[in-house]
């Protein structure tokens, strides 16, 4: 583990309706509640909250408040995609800072995180604080052919083929395939069929996130939770993340007045290096800070001291 901060307990926790009465959002909150307030937007799409998000915050500056998106996580139903689209994710965000209190704030965000963190700052420039990005992820065609067509496979060969080995009757290895043919097996009426291709699905992203084809997966969680995630990720993937093309870097052009730092790891295989470039040329104002070992994950070498220190940056930037 690399250094953060101490765990402490959240203050609050609860569920909230989302206002389409589709799903019950579980949310925490942590910290100073007179602090600089904060909302933490997970990845995946659907990966849920991670216990050790609070950990990049100094709670005694921080209000930090954290949630789980439609579907993933403690929100429920577990894994449901009807009514979960990117449109419903951002408002979302707005109907949880009206009814805790977060009336201007900060957005941080890691990979999917990041995506909606840029969306939701050019719809509310005025109400957002400044953004803390990690491993920006764009949602382009080409990063999607990159992660599941086969680019970064060339990277980590084993993996790969591993990620392929459930697809048995894959016709061609092209990402049409590779989606339609995991679509099948996510949703098939066989569970040992569905948890072995989701067991597949979380682990090839994990691999690349970490820079290491060895590892054997996650500990924690359940099949439940495992096979949720993979059903909401690929439900997104597949509908190329509900946005149209190159929706994020456009939209990133709006934040001229808002501060921004994002932390992207050189060895980042996951959101290629080159993402930080385009969001960068969208969206001047924006700080790169890119350590040179630093994966797609936030504990890979250098990820979590660098995203502690922007935190830091982006509390003294408003006299905290």
């Amino acid at each position: 583990m690399h250094r953060i901060y101490p765990a402490q307990p959240a203050y609050q926790t609860g569920h909230i309706k989302t206002a389409d009465l589709a799903f019950d959002l579980y949310y925490e909150m942590y910290g100073n509640p007179s602090g600089l307030p904060v909302i933490c937007l997970h990845g995946g799409p659907g990966a849920g909250l991670s216990p050790l998000m609070h950990r990049f915050f100094d709670l005694s500056v921080f209000h930090v408040m954290a949630f789980d998106q439609r579907g993933a996580g403690r929100s429920r139903p577990s894994g449901a995609l009807e009514a979960n689209t990117t449109e419903l994710l951002l408002e979302d965000i707005q109907q949880l800072a009206d009814e805790l209190g977060f009336k201007r704030f900060i957005l941080f965000g890691g990979s999917w995180g990041a995506t909606l963190s840029v969306l939701y700052a050019a719809r509310h420039p005025d109400q957002v604080l400044g953004l803390v990005l990690r491993g920006a992820f764009l949602a382009t065609e080409s990063e999607l052919h990159w992660l599941y067509g086969g680019g970064a496979g060339v990277l980590y060969p084993t993996a790969w083929r591993d990620f392929l080995a459930p697809l048995r009757d894959l016709s061609d290895d092209s990402l049409t395939s590779i989606l339609s043919g995991y679509d099948q097996l996510l949703h098939s009426d066989d569970s040992f069929t569905k948890n072995r291709a989701a067991r597949a699905w979380n682990l090839w992203e994990y691999r690349v996130a970490i820079c290491d084809e060895t590892v054997g997966g996650k500990t924690e969680g359940g099949l439940s939770e495992s096979l949720a995630m993979a059903q909401i990720e690929h439900h997104y993937i597949h509908h190329r993340c509900f946005l149209e093309a190159d929706a994020v870097v456009r939209q990133a052009a709006d934040l001229e007045g808002v501060p921004g730092i994002l932390v992207h790891g050189a060895c980042d295989h996951v959101c290629q290096v080159s993402n930080a470039d385009r969001l960068k040329a969208a969206w001047p104002r924006l700080q790169l800070v890119t350590p040179s070992t630093g994966g797609h994950s936030a504990f890979t070498p250098g990820m979590a001291e660098a995203l502690c220190a922007a935190n830091r940056q982006m509390a003294a930037l408003y006299g905290y």
